[in-house]
């Protein structure tokens, strides 16, 4: 074996002449160990190269929002940074937040954990163990270096030597030796984060996710258990246990069984979501899905299911086979309510490439401004969130409506994508 000269990325076109499994294996190993290296350490360049594009954009905030931008300015600074965000959000395929988390990282290791840091960068530390140092180190005192220094020299070895959910929990354990305010206490602060986050999944499935107080999931969970637990008993339940799970969650939320989205049955909550279902294959005339506001592309039979509880449908006309609104061009200054309705269907969500905010929850934006000649049209009108609105007012992003109904924006670096096509 040490007479074998071999380099890692090419070592298979030399597998033929190897003499025996071991070392073949022997050899894939050290293909892993080096391959799991490069990835560590490439992930770590791509937390540097983030760090550095903002940090640019704080010191010459010219280049994302115009010649006129100061550094001195915190306006400008912090439209130069949103501008910095989206651009390499879109470049690189990431969302917005993970190119902050990203820059965040870079900031946390580099000041707080530079032992770390440095194992990270040369590819001994996976992204998995950085990201937990990170959070960890993120959420001790401002300005406590002794604390910082001790938390860092107390899990470097740990970060290199053991994988993420072990190396998780011991430096959780580590923390918390570390810190001298009660778990009462940072329990109370991080409450203030509670959230519920939906997540659209493929074929007709989407995710709920819920963080709070522990005590308060825990008795959740519970709850659905014992309801599961208790239906798995019936001798004709062919389901399974977390199927029973999920049915007993909707069954809660919804209050009138899996399902009941018109909160008509068991006193559920009534709700209002858009649903834009093709004639013809209503009439089982083609296939084409329905498109349910808020998520997607959903089966007919769903859509049919819906429709037969709505209490009034609206229509709009559209063209057979572009898809072209047909019967919504009003060029009034006030933006008409079924207008406003309809550019909520088409657009779904804030129509900024990778931004997910619900439409319902935008602003309705005139592309080309009414003081520049904007009509107040279908074709010169979009949905954007309120910090994407202001971003495309106050940077240099532009967007521009294309004849195939995408809308195709420029970043202030040059970069160009597409928000994609409408739904249907």
């Amino acid at each position: 074996m040490e007479d074998l000269e071999l380099d890692p990325l090419t070592w298979e076109q030399d597998l033929p002449f190897m003499a025996g499994p071991e070392t073949r294996v022997e050899w894939a190993m050290v293909e892993a160990d080096y391959a799991v290296r490069m990835i560590n350490q490439n992930t770590a360049g791509v937390v540097v190269a983030i760090h550095t594009v903002l940090a640019e954009a704080r010191e010459t905030p010219s280049v994302f929002v115009g010649p006129h931008a100061s550094p001195d300015d915190k306006g400008h600074v912090e439209f130069a940074v949103r501008a910095a965000v989206s651009d390499l959000a879109v470049r690189m395929s990431l969302s917005e937040d993970t190119v902050l988390n990203y820059d965040r990282q870079a900031t946390v290791m580099m000041s707080r954990t530079p032992k770390v840091w440095t194992a990270f960068r040369f590819g001994e530390v996976s992204p998995q163990n950085a990201r937990v140092v990170t959070q960890l180190a993120d959420s001790l005192p401002d300005g406590d270096r002794d604390l910082h220094e001790r938390f860092d020299d107390a899990v470097a070895e740990l970060a290199v030597r053991l994988t993420p959910p072990r190396f998780r929990a011991r430096a959780r354990v580590i923390r918390e030796k570390l810190l001298g305010q009660s778990l009462e206490e940072r329990t109370a602060a991080e409450k203030a984060f509670r959230k519920v986050v939906f997540e659209p999944e493929p074929d007709g499935m989407a995710g709920i996710y819920y963080y709070g107080p522990a005590d308060e999931a825990t008795l959740i969970m519970a709850r659905i258990d014992e309801g599961a637990r208790a239906l798995s008993r019936d001798s004709d339940e062919t389901r399974t246990m977390d199927q029973l799970r999920a049915d007993i969650f909707s069954e809660i939320m919804l209050g009138g069984g899996p399902g009941s989205v018109d909160g008509a049955a068991g006193g559920g909550v009534g709700v209002k979501v858009g649903l834009l279902v093709p004639v013809m294959s209503i009439l089982g005339l083609d296939d084409q899905p329905a498109t349910l506001e808020g998520y997607g592309p959903i089966d007919i039979a769903t859509a049919k299911r819906l429709t037969a509880k709505a209490p009034s449908f609206y229509r709009i006309l559209t063209h057979p086979i572009t898809g072209t609104i047909l019967d919504i061009d009003k060029t009034t200054l006030r933006i008409p309510a079924d207008m406003r309705r309809w550019l909520e269907i088409r657009d779904q969500t804030c129509i900024f490439p990778g931004c997910g905010r619900r439409a319902r929850n935008c602003e309705v934006d005139h592309t080309v401004d009414r003081q520049y000649g904007g009509i107040t049209k279908v074709t010169n009108l979009a949905h954007l969130c309120k910090k994407h609105h202001r971003e495309k007012h106050h940077t240099r992003w532009q967007p521009e409506h294309l004849p195939d109904g995408s809308i195709q924006w420029t970043s202030p670096t040059g970069h160009q994508t597409s928000s994609g096509l409408p739904p249907f």
